[in-house]
This record gives C-alpha cells, sequence and structure tokens, in this order.
C-alpha cells in the first residue's frame, strides 16, 4: 500500500465524527477496507449506530496477538479556537490536524494498514493476529467491557493497545512502552433530605450538611490509605463535583457528590466501593441521614510482566527501526486495557502508538513520520511474536 492511501485512511477515520458516539460508521468503514482484501472480520453491534470489530489474519496455532485501538473521540471543544476544521484533517509542514488523529485514530488506522499489508505480502503468520476497534472508550470503556464479557480475547495471549505513547521534543516524537496504568472508580454519593422553609429550619433535613458530614469523613479514609506501588505511585482521589440547594429561602432537600479515584493494585476497585458502602451505612445509621452510593465506572489498575515475550519483541524492533529501546513508564490516565485485565488477568499487555502530548487539545496533530513508521513497527512486532 502506498503512502498516499495510508494517508487518506486516516484521513477518513479522523472526517467521521465520533465524539461518543457515531461509532458505527468507523467499524463499517474498517469492514469494507477489509473486504478489499479479503480479510475476516466481524462487526459487532452494540447500540444504534454504535458498534465494535474484530478482525483476524493467520493460522490457527496456540499463540495469539491482539492489536486494540478505539474508535471514539472526546469533544471538540470551541471550534472556533482550532486553526483547521477538526472533522476535515489537513497537513501542513509534514503533520495532520484533527479530532482524534492522535487519540488514537492514527493508531487505529496504523494497525489495520499493518494487518492489511501482512496479508498482502503472504507473510506466514505461525498463530493468529487480531484486530480489535472499540466504542466509547473515552467515556466508559464500554465496548472493551463487553467484548470482554463476550469471550472475544479469552484466547489472546499478548495485546498492543495503541493509544498515544509519544511526546515530541525538539520537533522529534520520542516514544515510551507503557507496562501499567492506574485504574478508575467514578462515582456519585446521594444525600436526600427533608425540604421546609428556611424560616423554620427545625422542620427539614439538611441534605447538604449531611453530605457534608460524610464528605470530610470519606476525605479522612482516603487520607489514611497509605499504599503505595513502585510503579503506579499513590491511591489519587479527587471528589470534583458538589451540587445541592434550588433557592436560598428552603432548607435543601437533595445533593450529590461526585468523585474520581484513580486507583492501584494493593487498594483495588472492588475494596474502596466495599469500604464506602461500610461508611455510607455507618451514616445512614444516624438520625436524619439518607446516604447512597452509585457506581458510574470502574476499571482496574494494569500492570503486565516486563519479562514476558512481547515486551522483548517490541523492545527488539524498536532498536532496529528506532537505534533504541522504548523507555518503560506507567501512567496515571486509563484505557481500555483496564477490562481486558480483568476479564484475563495473565495477559501481557502493552500501551504502545504514535502520537503525542496533544491528545484533547485544540489542533490535535500527529507528524505523520511517527504514523508511518508505527505501521512498520506493528508489522514487525506481530512477524516476530509469531514466528
Amino acid at each position: 500500500m502506498d503512502k498516499e492511501t495510508k494517508l487518506q485512511i486516516l484521513k477518513d477515520l479522523v472526517s467521521i465524527n465520533t465524539v461518543d458516539a457515531n461509532e458505527n460508521e468507523v467499524a463499517e468503514y474498517l469492514a469494507s477496507l477489509f473486504d478489499n482484501y479479503d480479510i475476516g472480520h466481524e462487526v459487532i453491534k452494540q447500540f444504534d449506530n454504535r458498534s465494535n470489530l474484530v478482525a483476524e489474519i493467520g493460522h490457527d496455532n496456540d499463540k495469539v496477538i491482539a492489536f486494540e485501538g478505539h474508535e471514539d473521540t472526546v469533544h471538540e471543544n470551541n471550534r472556533s479556537e482550532w486553526k483547521h476544521d477538526p472533522f476535515n484533517p489537513v497537513v501542513v509542514d509534514n503533520k495532520i490536524y484533527g479530532r482524534g488523529v492522535t487519540d488514537m485514530k492514527a493508531g487505529l488506522a496504523a494497525m489495520a494498514i499493518a494487518l492489511i499489508e501482512l496479508k498482502e505480502e503472504k507473510v506466514h503468520l505461525s498463530g493468529r493476529l487480531k484486530f480489535i476497534a472499540t466504542i466509547s472508550e473515552e467515556l466508559t470503556q464500554g465496548g472493551a467491557n463487553y467484548l470482554s464479557q463476550e469471550g472475544l480475547i479469552d484466547d489472546v495471549d499478548a495485546m498492543v493497545v495503541g493509544e498515544p505513547t509519544g511526546n515530541e521534543i525538539d520537533g522529534k516524537n520520542h516514544h515510551k512502552l507503557i507496562f501499567g496504568h492506574k485504574g478508575a472508580l467514578i462515582y456519585t454519593v446521594k444525600s436526600i433530605g427533608k425540604a421546609a422553609h428556611s424560616s423554620t429550619p427545625e422542620l427539614g433535613i439538611d441534605a447538604i450538611e449531611n453530605l457534608i458530614q460524610y464528605r470530610l469523613a470519606e476525605q479522612k479514609y482516603f487520607a489514611n490509605q497509605n499504599q503505595v506501588d513502585e510503579d503506579l505511585g499513590k491511591t489519587i482521589y479527587t471528589p470534583d463535583v458538589f451540587e445541592g440547594g434550588k433557592q436560598v429561602n428552603s432548607i435543601p432537600d437533595f445533593a450529590l457528590q461526585k468523585v474520581m479515584v484513580r486507583t492501584i493494585p494493593q487498594l483495588t476497585n472492588e475494596q474502596i466501593i466495599e469500604d464506602l458502602h461500610k461508611l455510607i451505612d455507618q451514616f445512614n445509621q444516624k438520625d436524619g441521614f439518607n446516604l447512597s452510593l452509585e457506581i458510574n465506572f470502574s476499571g482496574n489498575p494494569v500492570k503486565s510482566n516486563l519479562d514476558s515475550k512481547i515486551v522483548e519483541v517490541i523492545q527488539e524492533k524498536a532498536t532496529e527501526q528506532f537505534g533504541e529501546p522504548f523507555a518503560l513508564d506507567t501512567l496515571s490516565l486509563g484505557t481500555d486495557a483496564s477490562q481486558y485485565k480483568t476479564r484475563k488477568p495473565n495477559l501481557d499487555l502493552l500501551v504502545l502508538g504514535p502520537g503525542n502530548q496533544t491528545a484533547h487539545q485544540t489542533d490535535e496533530n500527529i507528524d505523520l513520520d511517527s504514523y508511518f513508521s508505527f505501521i512498520d513497527l506493528y508489522k514487525e512486532i506481530a512477524k516476530k511474536y509469531l514466528e
């Protein structure tokens, strides 16, 4: 496949607006692409106009490696601040601009093209290479969760998630190999009180005051958690939203807070949820308290074995292509990897993809050299792993 075709595939994907919706169009586009090269695939509908896709090449064997990426993007924010239309990608000075081009349609395109070129070149793979494209990674990791529950990764031995891992320094992208990241837990605590006129507050129950008392206890709980992971660090607790009350002359009968926790293996999502339920139960035994906990999202932390074959293969191919192995690192943010490692804890899983730190920013972009080089890198990783 020539470079112009590779670039056009990336442009086509970026042109499809998948701001937490409409991923079916990406799945169908990729399906049509794979049809042209006689690559077996399945479009897996999850919601209206939201579909995942799984494709596969290779031969039956014990070894299976998967390349994975998500089809959705974050919102473009204020379009007037973009130099170019975020959904009409353009190339300027060897960079392509557009929403999602770094996070992560370049990775998705590079992995799909790697699959196609391996098939085109009739490379014999002693095993199978899967390509997985998911919906709703940015908000819920819902596609990865669904495919995991359906058993689609049960036969996979190693996986590369193509999220952007580059950092542009002096005009050149320097990539890291990510072997772990924190998990994420998002939850809402609701407080129900009793409305009353502000002139007779004793007749009401102040939902805000009750939630404040709980919040102080919750903050103390997290402050007392001293567990540290040698690679991922400490648990990060951020209560980000607090709402309550409607008008100044009424005792508020409802309040809520929304919290994000970045989690580590030493204090699991499940343990935190259990502890919070216990804390809420303690408050609800007091007069006037009516608190409830709603889990909005849970993705477990990820850590992979650095002595695995896939790490060895990636570092060997990085050295051949870039002159040195990738620096090893971890992240605080989450990826689809959380869902796959929850389903299959012994899965060897790495995060490695083209792109840079402009993800989620205005004028998101990627340099074309990074994009093209990762197509070749993914091909070599698959060939070596499935020798």
